[in-house]
């Protein structure tokens, strides 16, 4: 699957912005117009590339990879301002 840069921002822009993003619970995202496997395999090229952490939770049964999120990382906070130099504009809604 190709790797689609906008949606690893928006993808990671709802992880910092999200509200138990830090508190050391895990959770998943979803965005709008993407489906689970489409998302499910950007989130686990941002894990890899170390800009999210998480837990795998990926099994033999599930049918894409499964990335629990605990939070952004700074190299994760670095490439989005990278491509948005100003934080305040980083904000979605929940």
């Amino acid at each position: 699957m190709r790797i689609d840069p906008e949606l690893c921002e928006k993808i990671l822009i709802m992880v910092e912005s999200h509200p138990i993003a830090g508190s050391g619970q895990l959770f998943r995202i979803s965005v709008d117009g993407n489906d689970e496997n489409t998302i499910a395999h950007h989130v686990k090229h941002l894990f890899d590339e170390g800009l999210i952490k998480g837990d795998e939770a990926t099994n033999t049964q599930s049918p894409y990879p499964e990335i629990l999120i605990l939070d952004i990382t700074p190299d994760g906070r670095r490439f989005l301002d990278q491509r948005e130099p100003a934080p305040p504009g980083r904000k979605l809604g929940f």
